[in-house]
């Protein structure tokens, strides 16, 4: 995990505890609660359920590439992966028990059947299956974290959002940059049946012009959410 990311995750942490809690209520279907951070919707409470579930699937699947993954970028970008979900999962807690909001301990039942699917294949295939699965789920997911970040008015909301976009880019970029992205990485992600058209790239090695970028991009980030994080002062 980039120091940048490091630095918005933490401060990300301990800015959802630096608000008054909000009262848990009932996370009904529809409506908007009220709470000390500002109006709580239902996307807002579903993006925390949304991470919550992509961590659960995604930290034991990037823990996998350490024994399974025979290309050592895929090693590397699984761990990257798995760490950053750790962060992002602890982040993605306190923000729940801090608004009232029930979370899920599992994963979706499609998630398990990607998990089981990429938990029987090894070498070459297993690289195939874990980056064609999980850019497919990044790029499902990047649409809906995109939305509620240009969306929420709740500021607990907001500044996990913007740090679910730079997780979620960052890491759709780093599987990329494999080479192993075939066109089932790019389609809308289904329950297992097998992975079609996961082609390795022959010869093609890991951008790093690429890699460069979207840590650039994470430095800039930081930047911006330091300043949103930033303590008001109380105008005199």
């Amino acid at each position: 995990m980039t120091r940048a990311l490091a630095t918005v995750l933490a401060m990300l942490f301990l800015f959802a505890g630096s608000t008054p809690a909000a009262q848990a209520q009932p996370a009904d279907t529809g409506g908007v609660q009220d709470t000390p951070s500002g109006p709580l919707t239902a996307n807002d409470r579903e993006l925390l359920v949304k991470v919550r579930q992509a961590g659960l699937w995604e930290m034991p699947m990037g823990e996998l590439t350490a024994t399974k993954a025979s290309n050592a970028r895929v090693k590397q970008i699984g761990k990257m992966i798995m760490l950053d979900h750790m962060m992002l999962d602890a982040a993605t807690k306190k923000a729940a028990a801090q608004l009232g909001v029930t979370i899920p301990d599992v994963p979706s039942p499609a998630q398990q059947s990607w998990m089981e699917e990429i938990n029987a294949l090894e070498g070459d295939a297993f690289d195939q299956a874990f980056v064609a699965r999980l850019r497919a789920a990044h790029g499902q997911v990047f649409l809906f974290v995109s939305k509620v970040r240009s969306q929420t008015r709740n500021d607990v909301i907001r500044p996990f959002a913007q740090a679910g976009v730079d997780v979620v880019m960052k890491h759709m970029t780093l599987l990329e940059s494999t080479g192993l992205a075939g066109d089932s990485a790019f389609a809308e992600p289904v329950p297992a049946g097998g992975i079609v058209n996961a082609t390795l790239a022959s010869g093609e090695g890991p951008n790093m012009w690429v890699i460069l970028t979207v840590t650039a991009a994470g430095a800039v980030l930081t930047v911006l959410l330091l300043r949103v994080l930033r303590p008001r002062r109380a105008v005199r």
